[in-house]
Formats: structure tokens, sequence, C-alpha cells
């Protein structure tokens, strides 16, 4: 109804790119289901390879400079999702705040997200707070992770810290891992991770090498990943 500002319906409306939706874009028939495959000869584990996301000063820089300018994207839309829930469209009271927030977010992923989000609002006529516009920027944050996949060479500093651990629990040969994993989750791995930014990527790999050793891999796999998930778009509470 207009004339009033329906936080809730404003909230629902953002949340449609959140971490329930994306989480599901990544681990599409994956990790949630995987199990350690059998083994076949017991080996020592090997050590991780080094990092393939660690930056120098500069590097650092850069990033930290992109990420602020991709979440002000995203604040931009949240702003103008804001504004349909509101005759006063004056500006959105937590914008500022929005802009000082920091996510997870690999900052060409969210940049990504936001543009198209905001284009499909500005493309939608009438009430957003709808399943047909849910629908459309669902479309959004599944093709912002597909832009964003990480190449399957980037992926062996984090298959080793996992492998590593694995066969230094003993409960699987590296090679049999490295092939099995890769092979299974390779692809939702190097879809969720891609999306990240360097520290949500740090945090994967330190989780990867305290997995439990003799648990149920899936499960243990999904955990390190849904929390990180879970901030790579901020949202008003």
């Amino acid at each position: 109804m207009k004339g009033t500002i329906h936080e809730r319906s404003f909230r629902a409306a953002a949340s449609m790119l959140g971490a329930a939706s994306l989480i599901s874009v990544a681990l599409a028939s994956g990790c949630g289901g995987a199990s350690t495959p059998a083994a076949s000869v017991k080996a020592p584990a090997r050590p991780a390879q080094a990092s393939s996301d660690g930056q120098g000063a500069r590097g650092a820089s850069v990033e930290q400079r992109e990420q602020r300018e991709a979440q002000r994207a995203w604040c931009v839309y949240l702003e103008e999702l804001y504004q349909r829930a509101t005759d006063q469209a004056k500006g959105w009271p937590k914008f500022d705040q929005c802009t000082q927030m920091t996510t997870m977010a690999s900052p060409k992923m969210l940049r990504a997200t936001s543009e198209c989000s905001l284009a499909a609002l500005r493309r939608f006529d009438g009430d957003p707070f709808t399943a047909a516009y849910a629908e459309e920027v669902s479309r959004c944050g599944s093709e912002a992770m597909t832009a964003t996949t990480l190449p399957r060479a980037d992926l062996a500093p984090y298959m080793a810290v996992l492998c590593g651990r694995l066969a230094g629990c003993g409960d699987l040969d590296y090679d049999t891992c490295r092939q099995s994993l890769e092979e299974g989750l390779g692809p939702q791995l190097e879809r969720a991770i891609g999306a990240m930014n360097s520290r949500g990527r740090h945090a994967v790999r330190a989780c990867f090498g305290k997995l439990a050793c003799g648990g149920d891999l899936g499960p243990q796999i999904s955990a390190c990943l849904e929390p990180i998930m879970d901030d790579l778009l901020w949202l008003p509470g």
C-alpha cells in the first residue's frame, strides 16, 4: 500500500539475493550429499600448495578500493528498491550504513549482482515484492556466480589443503582424494569460492585444514562454505 514503508516487504525483496538463494546456486547437486570415496592405499599427507589468492600490499589496496565501489553499487540498488516501498523518494535512511559494510563477496561478483539487479528493478513495472520479480533477481545472482567461477587450476590450493587433511587423518589416499573430489565437487567449489573475495577464500582454506578426522565429508565442506556464502551480500536488519 502506497504511503507507508513496507519494511518487511523491502527486506523480503532484498533477501531474494541473500544467503539461501546463493547457497542453493553454488551448491546445487553438490556438497550436501557428498561422501568420502573409498580409498585404496593410504599415503602421507602432502604439503599444501601455496595459495593463489595471496596478495601484496598493492594488490590488497586495489581489492579494497574495488570492494568499496562494488558495495556502493549494491547500496544504490537497495536504495532504489527501498524507494519502491515508500512515497518518500528522498533516499534510504540506511544508505550510509550500507556503504560502510564489508562482505565476503568478490568485487566482481558483487558489482555484477548489483548492476543486474538494478537493471531488473528499473525494467520491472509494478510491485517488485512479487514472485515474478524474485525470478528476475534470482537470475542475477546465478549469472554473477557463473561469471566469477574459479578456474580449475586456481582450485588446486584448496584441494591440496582439503586432501592433505584427509590423508593426514588416514581417511583417504591423497591422490584418490584429489581425483575423486575434483571430479565430484570441483564445479560446485569453483562456483562458490569464485564468488568470494580474498578474505572469504582464506577462511575457506583455513576451515578445510581443520576438518574432523573420520567425519562425514559433505556436511563438513558445506559447513565451511555456508557462513561465508551467508556473508556475500549485506542486507538491512
